[in-house]
């Protein structure tokens, strides 16, 4: 089959988002075939939307996509290759895919670097009482926050919970600083020169004075920080979430926060996964609570100013697509392992 004969689609549960489906990206998916691009599919049944699916090569989902009808694996028709432009796939698509041996596909390591940057200054921000600061200067006075909670990364313990590509991003950030490390993951063997690997989240949590959450959310990890655990840490001890909500029990969390004991920086939050706090939760006026609103690996204003018009995202995305016209393995596959620890 020549490229420009492949047949591409993609549906989207309303409008498309245009921060994915930009007219350069779709110009560009334009140049390797005929797109299909299908808004407002969530109005149509399933069997539409398997059918709709049975005449393309290649699926493309992102994050507004409905979930992959799972039809499909008996009954695939042209369907060969399912590639998510993002990272998060489960809510898309199920396990049953990898298990059949589909090939699937997402971003990789895109967002680990910016994500990880987002770490460390979520933790700086937390560490150097920077909101606090922003509050008070914008009052009458010119008064400071408490100084017996400011402090530096330098000789901090810092605790990793997850060492995939976000958490080792976190790690060779944080090495630049001068923090003492110790990190948790029981499914990574990768080590890192000068870091020490916790035995259990009990251990990292006891030795640590923050503790940067950059795990996948799966069954095992769903609520694994609990009130024992963030009991662990020091008076002024700082929980930084950058992977998922779920991960923490947040109303734990929150209530060490309002009792003035511990501070949290989180990009995302344990709300049927909107990352979203009504405006009417007085959680949100807590001096010591940094919410970013799952933004924090944001890199928008780099592609303003240097001009270009893909993401990293849309950009390995389309790599994957060439290589698989071109009967090349596309990077970044999903086996059982990989889909199991992944978010």
């Amino acid at each position: 089959m020549k490229k420009g004969r492949f047949k591409i689609i993609s549906l989207h549960q309303k409008g498309r988002n245009a921060g994915v489906w930009n007219d350069a990206f779709c110009s560009a998916l334009s140049d390797r075939g005929e797109h299909r691009l299908i808004e407002n599919a969530a109005a149509w049944t399933e069997a539409e939307r398997a059918e709709a699916i049975r005449e393309a090569d290649i699926l493309l989902t992102a994050w507004d996509a409905p979930p992959v009808p799972l039809s499909l694996i008996a009954e695939p028709g042209q369907l060969r290759y399912i590639c998510h432009v993002n990272g998060e796939i489960r809510r898309i698509i199920d396990r049953p895919f990898i298990e059949a041996g589909f090939l699937v596909t997402n971003w990789g390591p895109a967002p680990g670097r910016r994500i990880a940057e987002g770490a460390v200054a979520l933790l700086l921000a937390s560490l150097k009482q920077i909101p606090e600061h922003v509050a008070l200067k914008r009052g009458e006075g010119w008064t400071h926050p408490d100084p017996q909670w400011t402090g530096s990364l330098d000789g901090l313990p810092v605790g990793i919970y997850g060492f995939g590509v976000i958490g080792r991003e976190c790690a060779r950030l944080l090495k630049a600083f001068g923090s003492d490390l110790v990190v948790f993951d029981p499914y990574s063997k990768e080590g890192m020169e000068g870091i020490e690997r916790a035995d259990s989240l009990a251990t990292l949590f006891s030795k640590c004075a923050a503790v940067v959450i950059a795990a996948g959310l799966n069954d095992e990890t769903r609520h694994s920080v609990g009130a024992s655990l963030l009991s662990l840490l020091p008076d002024g001890g700082i929980v930084v979430n950058v992977a998922r909500g779920a991960i923490v029990d947040q109303a734990a969390l929150l209530a060490e926060v309002r009792q003035g004991r511990l501070r949290a920086a989180l990009d995302v939050l344990d709300t049927d996964g909107e990352d979203w706090m009504p405006p009417e939760n007085p959680d949100r006026l807590l001096s010591h609570l940094i919410l970013t609103a799952h933004t924090v690996g944001g890199a928008s204003w780099n592609r303003t100013i240097s001009g270009n018009k893909l993401n990293d995202a849309q950009s390995i995305c389309l790599s994957n697509l060439d290589r698989f016209m071109a009967g090349e393995p596309p990077l970044y596959s999903f086996d059982l392992q990989r889909y199991d620890r992944s978010t």
